[in-house]
């Protein structure tokens, strides 16, 4: 939230600051010589308390505080809030393949994915989103939809897919045929930890993303090179071993970014994980114009400032 306004009213401000504060002091001097002149000053002081000076100074402040309210409310002062836009389509393409499961980014990449892709999901309510999951093949699991209910379970439930291999270049096709009918922005977020090995190649895909006009946000998982990590339980029988992954392939990932004017985003903690997630939302400029609002808080200061005249903060003469 950014809070601005002009500033070419501050002479005035100034000058009808310094007439305040000039016409209560000659206003303070000439009352205490009338109380002197014309009074027991020291009975005055009883009445209204040891404190009468310095009474006086809080309705003089009152004053001040409200002149510059108004005159702010004359410097065009706006508020303007950074939110995200419900003019671009989104589709999460998320790598489900074995390696998802490396700790290096705590709890693991998975389990990472998984607490980002929920925020995301919360934070982009008005936007449509979709959610596929790839690993030796591409699987659709929504189109896009704005029933942040039914993205939150999907992506609570999502798991290591047991198919062998990495098929980044499927998933972008599948993610852009999901994107295809939409009038409204197109971005694909792909979250990967791995490099394409199977299926189509990613040189093929850029026609077609350039044609639809969609932009990929690449996000490559991992900071460490060939990768070990053990087979899950569920997994146990199906012949499955330790296994070794080859680092994110970064260049292909920056060129298929690059190409879409997207952005590549290199993840090695959770924290850069949650802030590329941010960056990677289409967000707006809402716009407040806060002039009504000074005004109303200036009479209401003003209000209130007149009302203790009639306490003990009052200046007796």
């Amino acid at each position: 939230m950014e809070i601005s306004f002009t500033l070419e009213h501050t002479n005035l401000l100034i000058i009808l600051v310094s007439m305040v504060i000039i016409l209560y002091l000659l206003s303070k001097k000439f009352s205490k010589k009338r109380a002197l002149r014309f009074g027991n000053f020291e009975t005055l002081q009883k009445v209204a308390g040891k404190k009468l000076l310095s009474y006086s100074i809080i309705p003089i402040m009152i004053r001040i505080f409200a002149l510059i309210l108004i005159i702010l409310s004359l410097s065009n002062p706006v508020i303007t809030i950074m939110t995200p836009s419900s003019d671009t389509d989104y589709i999460l393409a998320i790598d489900t393949s074995s390696s998802m499961l490396t700790p290096d980014i705590t709890p693991n990449r998975l389990e990472a994915t998984r607490i980002t892709a929920l925020d995301f999901v919360k934070e982009n309510y008005a936007s449509n989103i979709g959610i596929i999951t790839f690993s030796g093949e591409a699987h659709i699991k929504t189109e896009p939809i704005k029933d942040t209910a039914k993205l939150t379970e999907i992506i609570k439930e999502l798991n290591i897919d047991n198919t062998g291999g990495t098929a980044i270049g499927e998933a972008v096709i599948v993610s852009s045929s999901l994107l295809s009918g939409t009038e409204n922005n197109k971005t694909i977020i792909l979250i990967t930890d791995g490099r394409n090995n199977k299926g189509i190649e990613i040189n093929k895909t850029y026609s077609s993303l350039e044609e639809k006009r969609i932009k990929i946000i690449s996000i490559g998982l991992g900071n460490k090179i060939n990768e070990s990590v053990q087979i899950p339980k569920e997994l146990e029988g199906l012949n499955a071993t330790v296994a070794k992954f080859p680092s994110i392939d970064e260049d292909t990932l920056k060129k298929l970014s690059n190409l879409t004017k997207g952005t590549y985003y290199k993840i090695t903690s959770l924290d850069e994980f949650k802030d590329a997630m941010k960056k990677s939302t289409h967000q707006k400029d809402l716009i407040i114009n806060i002039q009504f609002y000074l005004l109303l808080l200036a009479c209401i200061t003003l209000l209130f400032g007149w009302g203790l005249e009639l306490t003990k903060y009052r200046v007796i003469p």
